[in-house]
C-alpha cells in the first residue's frame, strides 16, 4: 500500500533566517520522504523572559508563508498562525485569507506563545474567522497555565462545526485527558508532535483512528529533525499498527480534515 506522508505540523521559524529555513524543511522533506507539509510561520508573542516578539505581524509572516508555499505549490500548504494579543489587524488578514483559500488549510494557536487561553475574548474573532471559512485550528496544547486541554474542550463545545487538533495531545502529560476530550467532543483531533508513540494502542482501543495525523514541529531540531525515534517510530511503523490506520495516520487524516488535494 502506498502512502504519500503529510506532516501537518511544522514552522518557518524565528530563530534563524526564515529563507535558509525554508530550504532545511524542504530537504528534510526529501531526506526522509515525506510528500507534503503544512507549515505556519512562527507568530509566537512573547518568547523567552517575557521578551516581545515583534518582528513579523500575522499578515507579515502569512504572507511569507504564502509566498513559500506558492514556489512549492505541491509541496506546501499553509496554516495562518493567528496573534490575538498584539496585532490589531485582523481584517486584513481575512482579506489575506479569503484572497489564498487555495492555499490555506487552517489556523494555528499557540496559547503559551501568546500568554492567552483560547477561551480568551480576544482569541474569540479568530475562531469566528475559522468557522465562517470552515478552516480547522491546530492548538498548541501542554501542562501549562494556558495551553491545557481543559481551556480547548471548552471552545470544542461552544464551536461543534470547527474542527480542533491538539498539537501534541497536551505536551508533558500522559495524554489522558486528550483521549478522554476527543472522545466527548467530535470535533477534536489531535497529532503526533512528541507524542509517544505507544497512545496508539489506546487510540485503536477507543475507537480514534480518523482523529489523530502525524505531525512534527519540522525542523525544529533542523534537517534531521524527523530522524528523532519519536518519529522514526511513527514513519517505520514500529508498533506495527494494521495498514489501513497507519494510512489514516500517515496521510488520510490530515488530508480529509484539512482538504489537501495530494497530488
Amino acid at each position: 500500500m502506498s502512502i504519500k506522508v503529510i506532516d501537518a505540523h511544522t514552522h518557518i521559524f524565528y530563530n534563524y533566517g526564515y529563507k535558509k529555513n525554508e530550504k532545511t524543511l524542504l530537504h528534510s522533506m526529501e531526506k526522509f520522504n515525506i510528500s507534503y507539509s503544512l507549515v505556519s510561520f512562527d507568530g509566537t508573542e512573547i518568547g523567552k523572559d517575557d521578551q516581545v516578539m515583534n518582528r513579523f505581524n500575522q499578515v507579515e509572516g502569512s504572507k511569507l508563508a504564502i509566498e513559500f508555499a506558492r514556489e512549492n505549490i505541491e509541496k506546501i500548504g499553509v496554516l495562518i498562525w493567528f496573534r490575538p494579543l498584539l496585532d490589531k489587524n485582523i481584517d486584513e488578514l481575512e482579506e489575506l485569507i479569503k484572497d489564498n483559500l487555495d492555499i490555506i488549510h487552517g489556523l494555528k494557536f499557540h496559547p503559551y506563545g501568546s500568554r492567552l487561553k483560547i477561551t480568551s475574548n480576544k482569541v474569540l474573532p479568530y475562531l469566528k474567522l475559522a468557522e465562517k471559512y470552515d478552516l480547522p485550528v491546530l492548538v498548541h496544547t501542554a501542562l501549562d497555565e494556558y495551553s491545557s486541554i481543559i481551556y480547548l474542550k471548552r471552545v470544542a463545545k461552544k464551536f461543534p462545526n470547527v474542527k480542533f487538533i491538539a498539537a501534541h495531545m497536551e505536551l508533558g502529560s500522559d495524554h489522558y485527558y486528550t483521549v478522554k476530550s476527543m472522545l466527548k467532543y467530535k470535533n477534536i483531533y489531535c497529532d503526533t508532535a512528541w507524542v509517544n508513540p505507544d497512545i496508539l494502542e489506546t487510540i485503536k482501543e477507543k475507537g480514534l483512528e480518523d482523529r489523530i495525523m502525524f505531525g512534527s514541529d519540522n525542523p525544529i531540531d533542523g534537517i534531521n529533525t524527523l530522524a528523532n525515534p519519536i518519529y522514526q517510530n511513527y514513519l517505520r511503523n514500529e508498533k506495527g499498527i494494521d495498514k489501513l490506520f497507519l494510512k489514516k495516520l500517515l496521510q488520510n487524516n490530515a488530508k480529509n480534515v484539512y482538504k489537501i488535494d495530494l497530488k
